[in-house]
């Protein structure tokens, strides 16, 4: 836990806030304060849970910090220390507690179960940060779990200004878990209610009452009420279940202090709490992918500056390169890419993607490039643009380096890919099953758009692999080296067609029989994985898409531009036209 507060009411009239972090949990990674940010920007150093917090203004209010950190069975002790070393200059006073042993709970059957004994030490840690905070002068009290990332850096003066007695930032997570619920049980369990997704999503904005707010937590001890509060030990009359969050929920009941949710903006985010089997692994792989998205629509989380981090131990995943193609015009998503490999550990090559947008007639003259006879956008009536010739054209020069350098496989990236949860642990277990398995593949598609789920069959004796069926997008994709050249082979620069509808025509599911003749050898052998590992980050009509393929000009014509309006391919959950596709047709992704 780390603790800190203003030191009496005689320094200054500004508010007096202590703060209190907790950390009981045994883990593999750090977190701290961000190295580009005011201070109080909350973020975290990579790995383990641990997360420094700082006040706003903690320059000018002279803070007394205590800092203490038990039951750990990594290099917690270390970090901390590390980072006390340099902040401690910008605090008045600092108490340093560490505790080495003992590293585990009574009655713990793993790092990720929780004992009654450990409900117990926690809520007596929350109650200790209670009584300093009141012995201490302070207006405020924030608690935070250390896993809990506020990226907001004016989260702490939001919430002071809402004026509650008792509040929570809403805090994202990878999937609906939150730190509040909606409704509680007259047992003190969770109940379900109308208003939880509704609020979770942001379809309702504000700042609403609920019976129960958690892991991150401001409270006004000025209110009324709050000297009755307590964390431990519990109420008298307490009959729920021992557990902190509901412990201090009955005594907010029993005191009349009302708890308050605010989701008016973002704040940031927290970890899914693992099960009790689970282990500290899957809690930092977790971890690693709230950070993926957390990067969806903000800026990375960035380690301390004052606290040492190791490089990360980047690799291929057993394929011979991994390609990751992009516009140089769109280094931000090139950052966001890079970043995010980085954090997963996986190696990549950067490919300057062909800008179609720069391509004249004689570029595309030179290239070789014509149109496929007949082809029109299947949706939209449109032919081809220059933005998809560019995009075929990466894909196509990787398929060629392959080739010309014998690689046995590879792995393709788009610029726009959102990881699934767990991505390089799935792909590891996939590939492995594909290589006991023997499997005769040419291409392994770990994103894409399925157009007829029902009608795909899965493969046997390999898990989460789908014979693939009429696709749409490139957003990922394994292939081997016989894929390749199969490709290759075809020829497709003479009779050119988006590469999302020319892959699907070399394994034979593409719906349309003319553009097929065009390819008399169509056996390539196309498999997805099921369910897909990847998928967009943003899709046609959100605020941050954007095509550099739909929205273009025609091919052979600069003069006509092209956008994605009446393109399906682009959209999250648009059936197509009845007469193009089958009416069996849902969106995967």
């Amino acid at each position: 836990m780390i603790q800190t507060c203003r030191m009496s009411p005689a320094m200054g009239l500004g508010p007096r806030i202590s703060l209190f972090l907790l950390k009981t949990v045994s883990s593999t990674t750090v977190k701290g304060v961000s190295q580009n940010a005011p201070p109080g920007f909350v973020d975290e150093v990579q790995g383990f849970p641990l997360q420094l917090i700082v006040l706003p203004s903690v320059r000018e209010m002279q803070a007394h910090t205590r800092a203490a950190t038990d039951h750990n069975t990594d290099n917690t002790t270390a970090v901390l220390k590390e980072w006390l070393t340099v902040m401690q200059t910008f605090y008045h006073y600092v108490e340093w507690r560490p505790m080495e042993k003992p590293t585990s709970y009574a009655g713990e059957s793993g790092p990720k179960h929780w004992p009654n004994s450990r409900y117990e030490y926690v809520m007596k840690l929350k109650q200790a940060a209670l009584d300093f905070a009141r012995k201490r002068w302070a207006d405020y009290i924030l608690y935070a779990d250390a896993d809990n990332i506020l990226t907001n850096p004016e989260t702490l003066n939001l919430m002071m200004a809402e004026n509650k007695s008792a509040i929570a930032p809403m805090l994202d997570s990878q999937g609906a878990y939150s730190n509040y619920w909606c409704g509680i049980t007259p047992q003190g369990y969770y109940r379900r209610t109308a208003e939880y997704f509704p609020t979770r999503h942001r379809h309702r904005l504000g700042c609403f009452p609920v019976p129960m707010i958690h892991s991150t937590v401001l409270l006004d001890l000025r209110k009324e009420g709050m000297k009755k509060l307590a964390f431990y030990p519990p109420h008298k009359d307490y009959s729920w279940p021992y557990d902190d969050i509901i412990v201090f929920a009955f005594s907010c009941r029993a005191a009349e202090v009302q708890m308050y949710l605010c989701n008016k903006e973002r704040y940031g985010y927290l970890n899914v709490p693992a099960k009790p089997h689970q282990t500290v692994e899957d809690d930092r792989l977790n971890f690693v992918h709230v950070q993926l998205e957390s990067m969806i629509d903000g800026p990375p989380m960035r380690p301390s500056r004052y606290v040492h981090m190791f490089p990360k131990q980047r690799d291929l995943m057993g394929f011979d390169e991994i390609y990751l193609i992009n516009l140089r015009r769109r280094p931000d998503r090139r950052d966001r890419m890079l970043f995010s490999l980085n954090e997963l550990e996986v190696d990549v090559k950067v490919v300057d993607a062909v800008d179609g947008n720069a391509l004249n007639s004689s570029d595309i003259k030179l290239l070789g490039v014509d149109l496929l006879p007949g082809y029109y956008d299947p949706f939209s009536g449109r032919t081809l643009t220059k933005g998809e010739v560019g995009c075929f054209l990466s894909h196509y020069f990787i398929w060629k380096e392959m080739v010309d350098l014998q690689m046995d496989k590879a792995l393709v990236f788009e610029d726009d890919v959102r990881f699934q949860a767990n991505f390089k642990r799935r792909v590891l277990t996939l590939m492995e099953e594909v290589e006991q398995a023997e499997l005769d593949w040419d291409i392994i598609y770990f994103g894409r758009k399925q157009v007829n789920p029902g009608n795909e069959e899965a493969v046997e004796n390999i898990h989460n692999l789908a014979v693939a069926g009429y696709s749409h997008w490139t957003l990922s994709y394994a292939v081997s080296l016989q894929g390749a050249q199969k490709l290759l082979n075809a020829e497709p620069l003479s009779k050119m067609l988006p590469v999302d509808e020319f892959l699907p025509i070399m394994y034979d599911k593409h719906p349309n029989e003319d553009y097929k003749s065009h390819f008399p050898n169509r056996n390539l052998q196309a498999f997805s994985t099921r369910p897909l590992v990847v998928q967009p980050c943003h899709y046609a009509g959100d605020a941050q898409w954007v095509s550099d393929t739909e929205t273009s000009t025609l091919w052979d014509d600069d003069n006509v531009r092209t956008d994605w309006r009446g393109s399906h391919k682009t959209l999250k959950g648009a059936p197509p036209p009845a007469d193009v596709l089958s009416a069996t047709y849902k969106d995967e992704l």
